[in-house]
């Protein structure tokens, strides 16, 4: 990368912290902060058990006497040893960020977390940078379009918000996919026909699918490709690559479930699995245009600027694009046929908005290459007012209130009520609501949900506590009730 492309690159990613500055390190709140709040959780667990103590595994319930899951109050098969434990992704995203405040000798806070984010969105922009250079070659590198697909994913609405804000496997798997794809683009231009680019692509792979399950729908779409290649041209290195694509993808789902068999067993693993997909997966017996309709809004909301831009491109400039390079296909399916597996098999899933930011990889490559065949001139100019909206509609989707509002504080004062009233070995109850994550992580205590003071005093027996706190609800007046088993 040249010098000046990468003063270029590291300014909009200074003017993107700053866009998001006024929203970074406030109160834990809404549009999936919860996500966040579950991973802090896990984090401080193992930062204050010890991570051996969890065996490596995510748990979003504190172990302390009076904070364990009692008999009787969940089948969950995410239970062991009276603690919750959150399976639903492979470990690595929880163990980085885990290593991070180990190294600086900090404890878990929202800020870290946020920042080490923030960290990865600018690789992960640099990483469509040098995507789009393998793309378009030497010879088409200087009209600026792999800057501007950068500078796109940095100011797009959904990537400025996940890639701050809201951390979780789901989000950040991105960082290491767009890797991948970065490698297999130049395993297939390299004339080395060895081990060497092979092992690589099925380490990238290993990594990613070790984040989340994209990984295993990028070692699909490589093993595909490469079948097919070997298909036409009986090649020794396709065979090779559709090896590390099955062994860079098995090892990361066999290490994820060696990881959580340490707190489970095999039963209770595959019922877990079982129900989240049943929670998250396309076979719905009504619906089903719902869940497509909200996935169409999702992309709105994420990346109308770009989806926009790209639409115009293509109606004005589609032959220009097609012509601007032959490795189109690869690009296409590496980029894209992940994304529509995700969708097509977790189409519940899709639901959430965060879901469309794999398709960013896509639209703000296509739509940095479109703008760049355009005059000097009109190509920047068409770029600041893309990144422009993008950032305007970002404030409409997250709107930026004073430090007081409400809207930021409430769940925080829930909290730290919780933590200041209810002593370590009294259970705390919530009768007839169940907090967000948010809640209870700001009172570091396990919230479990009753529908009466009778059943709450159920539990205590169960577990085996003599006294607890009952929180009811009154219209948004919260009261605290202390409570003992005889």
């Amino acid at each position: 990368m040249p010098r000046r492309h990468l003063l270029w690159l590291l300014l909009a990613f200074a003017i993107s912290v700053a866009v998001r500055a006024p929203l970074l390190n406030r109160p834990l709140s809404v549009h999936h902060e919860l996500c966040t709040a579950l991973v802090l959780i896990i984090l401080h667990n193992w930062h204050t058990d010890g991570f051996a103590h969890h065996h490596g595994a995510p748990a979003i319930t504190f172990s302390g006497p009076a904070d364990l899951i009692p008999p009787g109050y969940t089948d969950a098969p995410g239970l062991h040893n009276g603690v919750l434990y959150y399976l639903s992704h492979p470990p690595l995203a929880y163990d980085l960020p885990h290593v991070l405040f180990a190294v600086t000798g900090s404890e878990p806070n929202a800020l870290g977390l946020q920042l080490f984010n923030l960290f990865f969105h600018l690789l992960t922009a640099i990483a469509l940078y040098l995507i789009v250079r393998e793309l378009l070659g030497q010879d088409a590198r200087s009209n600026g379009a792999e800057t501007f697909a950068a500078v796109l994913y940095l100011f797009m609405p959904a990537p400025l918000w996940f890639h701050s804000n809201v951390y979780m496997s789901d989000m950040f798997v991105q960082n290491a996919w767009v890797w991948h794809i970065l490698v297999v683009q130049r395993m297939y231009k390299s004339e080395d026909r060895g081990w060497r680019w092979p092992l690589l692509a099925g380490f990238t792979l290993f990594i990613t699918t070790c984040i989340s399950w994209p990984g295993v729908w990028a070692g699909i779409t490589l093993f595909g490709i490469a079948a097919f290649r070997w298909w036409r041209t009986r090649e020794r290195q396709e065979l090779r690559v559709m090896f590390m694509a099955v062994l860079g993808v098995g090892l990361a789902l066999g290490y994820t479930a060696w990881r959580w068999l340490q707190v489970v067993d095999a039963d209770a693993l595959m019922a877990y699995f079982t129900g989240r997909y049943a929670d998250r997966g396309t076979f719905v017996e009504h619906g089903t245009w719902a869940h497509i309709r909200q996935l169409v809004v999702n992309y709105r909301t994420g990346f109308l600027p770009v989806i926009a831009v790209v639409l115009g491109v293509f109606i004005a400039r589609r032959k220009v694009i097609r012509e601007a390079s032959s490795q189109w296909p690869l690009f296409l399916l590496l980029a894209g046929l992940p994304v529509l597996l995700d969708h097509v098999l977790l189409l519940q899933y899709a639901d959430h908005d965060f879901a469309a930011l794999k398709g960013g990889v896509l639209l703000c490559v296509v739509g940095g290459i479109g703008l760049a065949t355009m005059r000097a001139r009109w190509a920047i100019t068409s770029v600041l007012i893309t990144c422009l909206a993008g950032t305007l509609y970002f404030y409409h989707t997250n709107p930026i209130g004073s430090r007081s509002d409400e809207r930021f504080v409430k769940q925080m004062e829930q909290g730290m009520n919780i933590a200041q009233e209810a002593k370590p070995v009294e259970m705390v109850f919530t009768q007839g609501f169940t907090p967000e994550p948010q809640v209870q992580w700001y009172a570091k205590r396990t919230l479990f949900r009753v529908d009466s003071l009778s059943q709450a005093v159920v539990f205590l027996r169960a577990q085996g506590t003599s006294r607890g706190v009952v929180i009811t609800d009154h219209s948004g007046f919260l009261t605290m009730d202390h409570i003992a088993s005889e």
